[in-house]
């Protein structure tokens, strides 16, 4: 962990970088993702696999409650919406959104209309009608539109009640102007009758999909006859806007109308579905009404729903629930010291729920939540976004984390390389990195830098192996994608981090990136990409060449004023690349071997059926291992592994030398074969190379022990863990015979002993 003295510098160093950014009116707001675990239930499958689980979303409410109190202003609202839907899962996830107006204005203004998931209400069905029809006539329209919502006949059948709840089509519709398209001038609510063969709803049943979510879920809109047009939404932004102007409502034609607002009564309360809106003013209007209507009504109710679009003047955070964790989607701030507070307060509540960010895997490695903790860059609004203004510091950063693999690896998860859930550019595509560098000369070349014409540019190269844009190192797929205007957030993503320890290193990794930006403004970093090729995987697996780079960024960072220290980071080596054991050789009190974590790839294998129904089944079976020997002249020593000769190479660093090891850890698809047998235990041997001498070394076990089959409770039970594994052996009386040596020619560091074992003498 950082020493309060280490703390203060970054501190210090943050206020610096402050400084800079607002010197040159950067506009730099910065977010992210959050995740946490409930340390206390570990052993529920919703806290290690599972996305969803009663204690999960119990949690959830009483973390969304206590973050609206800190963080929101007077006049938030609380939603208990409707997240994604993934492959795999029947019905989305569930989302639980605190939004509240960017201009101050109350966006919900009586807490005690809002129901609370956690409090016991009463309603009726009766309930859910009348508060269709007091909202129906709040907003000009008649009651005769709404729609009676009937359950399926096999639910029915089983004793539920046939009309569950009611439906409004709904739109914010603009006045089109003399060529019949919309204006912004004036706007107002409308609705339509929709008609099933010709007939009206009402004449004949409009009858639910089955299912167990919300009824606004469970519409049967492929039902509904087809118009030959669509209503137009409003397009308004919430910005300036000082008191809501209630519009005046129409009837639209027949079917023209294709989402619907639905309330019904589920758990005992008043529940109301809110349709999709992309524009920030119907959001806020319908809010308002529905407010006014609880209020006539005294009826507090329970918004679930679409979220509410946040590009334009509406802000908020939300709880969301990933495999194994929550996820906090909070909200960005716009310099050091809201980040400071955020972060710091996030904590604090996040522990005061039972919640924290550090696990133990069952050979002792500390581990992070497992959920990723995303970073988000964007502006106050996108029009504002840093990296549309300048689209140069887009290309720096894309640039500069290509040619630092320590930016991808340093911070991730355990699960990295090409199928990984954060991949590298050079890792998704063979032909990405000269397509990139053809992108980037044409915005170069360009006289007029769009974001649409960056977005058809840069997005179908920033993806993963099968095309997925979310699934990118860098994703730009909220920045301005020209197809879905609701993401047009000017926002950059970066997914390759792992949630850290402590608020603390959490802060010196946004720090890290703030940092970068500033660099970037004013020294836009443009050269062509490198070519890595097996070397990226081959050198940097191994923490020492990671190690080396990230000083080096340090190094170019201190040239322009900024004074990071490598050892800020040194938590992050630990945790990441723990050292298993080191072993001082009994002739040479100096020769030291010393043998520490490295990363391993965990290729995608074919789609077979999980428990959690949408983690991708990996083959987690290897592991490697990167081998130090330190001594003032290494280049006099072999050093074997199972009696392979390992390719031991000298760096700068003087009296060291480094290599890794790749080996099955455990049992791979059941199969039978010498490569894919796992290893029990593995020896190693240093060896005085011109006389055969051995000079001892060390055994790893890869097996663990049968009392490790739960992890560990506490940090140090893991430390002894760890450490159990590397057991000091003596020397071989006898010469040792160094046999030749077998690596593969793309991984000249790295001895693969599968590929050892299976060699062919010629």
């Amino acid at each position: 962990m950082l020493t309060d003295y280490q703390w203060k510098s970054i501190l210090c160093l943050g206020n610096q970088v402050e400084d800079v950014l607002q010197h040159n009116q950067v506009g730099l707001t910065m977010g992210g993702e959050p995740t946490y675990i409930a340390l206390d239930y570990l052993d529920l499958p919703e806290w290690y696999i599972l996305a969803l689980g009663d204690h999960k979303r119990q949690v959830a409410v009483e973390l969304l409650h206590k973050l609206a109190a800190s963080f929101a202003p007077p006049g938030f609202l609380l939603q208990y919406g409707m997240g994604k839907l993934y492959p795999g899962e029947p019905y989305p996830r569930w989302a639980f959104g605190c939004f509240w107006r960017v201009d101050k204005h109350p966006l919900w203004q009586n807490p005690a209309l809002m129901a609370h998931e956690n409090c016991s209400y009463s309603h009726q069905p009766s309930d859910a009608k009348a508060f269709m029809e007091g909202f129906t006539r709040q907003i000009g329209l008649s009651t005769d539109l709404i729609i009676a919502a009937w359950e399926s006949d096999e639910r029915a059948d089983s004793g539920c009640e046939a009309i569950v709840g009611f439906v409004l089509p709904l739109l914010a519709v603009d006045d089109a102007d003399e060529y019949g398209q919309p204006s912004s001038k004036d706007w107002h609510w409308a609705s339509c009758i929709w008609t099933h063969e010709g007939e009206p709803y009402g004449k004949v049943p409009f009858v639910l999909r089955p299912g167990q979510t919300p009824i606004g879920m469970r519409l049967p809109l492929s039902d509904i006859d087809r118009p030959e047009e669509l209503a137009w939404e409003i397009n308004a932004p919430l910005s300036n806007v000082v008191t809501l102007k209630k519009g005046r409502a129409k009837v639209m034609p027949l079917n023209t109308i294709q989402v619907s607002l639905a309330v019904e009564v589920r758990d005992s309360m008043v529940s109301v579905f809110i349709p999709p809106f992309a524009s920030a003013i119907a959001f806020a209007d319908l809010v308002s009404a529905l407010e006014q209507t609880a209020a006539q009504l005294n009826c507090p109710v329970r918004l679930e729903g679409y979220s509410a679009p946040l590009n334009s003047g509406i802000e908020g955070f939300q709880i969301t629930p990933d495999p194994g964790v929550i996820e906090v989607n909070i909200h960005p701030v716009a310099n050091w010291n809201a980040l400071l507070h955020q972060t710091l307060t996030l904590h604090e509540i996040a522990e005061g729920c039972g919640l924290g960010t550090t696990k133990y895997a069952r050979d002792g490695r500390v581990l992070s939540t497992g959920g990723g903790a995303h970073i988000t860059l964007g502006g106050k609004i996108p029009a504002e976004s840093p990296l549309l203004l300048r689209p140069d510091l887009l290309q720096s950063l894309i640039t500069y984390w290509q040619h630092h693999p320590s930016l991808s690896y340093l911070f991730s998860g355990l699960f990295v390389g090409p199928s990984s859930q954060a991949p590298r550019v050079d890792e998704s595509r063979h032909e990405g990195l000269y397509e990139l560098d053809m992108a980037f000369r044409a915005l170069e070349q360009s006289v007029e830098i769009t974001p649409e014409l960056m977005d058809q540019l840069l997005r179908p190269l920033l993806i993963d192996m099968t095309g997925n844009t979310h699934r990118a190192a860098l994703c730009i797929d909220k920045l301005f994608p020209v197809d879905i205007r609701p993401m047009q957030l000017g926002i950059l993503e970066f997914r390759a981090f792992e949630m850290p320890h402590s608020p603390q290193l959490r802060l010196l990794q946004l720090l890290l990136v703030r940092a970068l930006v500033a660099y970037f403004w004013t020294h836009p970093y443009r050269q062509p990409m490198i070519h890595w090729g097996p070397k990226l995987h081959d050198q940097f697996f191994l923490p020492y060449f990671l190690e080396a780079d990230m000083a080096a960024i340090l190094d170019e960072l201190k040239t322009v004023g900024f004074g990071f220290e490598l050892a800020w980071f040194a938590s992050f080596f630990e945790s990441r690349f723990p050292i298993y054991g080191q072993v001082t050789l009994a002739e040479d009190p100096s020769l030291c071997l010393e043998l520490s974590h490295a990363l391993e790839m965990w290729p995608v294998l074919p789609e077979k059926a999980t428990l959690s129904g949408t983690s991708r089944p990996v083959d987690d079976s290897m592991e490697r291992l990167q081998v130090l020997l330190r001594c003032s002249e290494p280049e006099r020593y072999s050093v074997l592994c199972q009696r392979q000769l390992l390719p031991m190479q000298t760096v700068p660093e003087a009296g060291l030398a480094v290599a890794g090891v790749r080996f099955r850890a455990k049992p791979f698809a059941g199969l039978e074969y010498a490569a894919i047998a796992p290893e029990a235990t593995l020896t190693f041997e240093v060896v005085e190379t011109e006389t055969g001498r051995s000079q001892g070394g060390c055994t790893y076990r890869v097996q663990l022990p049968a009392e490790y089959s739960t992890p560990p409770k506490t940090a140090e039970e893991a430390e002894k863990r760890r450490r159990s594994r590397v057991a000091p052996a003596a020397p071989q009386p006898a010469p040792v015979k160094i046999p030749p040596l077998y690596v593969h020619s793309t991984s000249p560091l790295t001895l693969d002993l599968r590929w050892a074992i299976t060699r062919v003498d010629r």
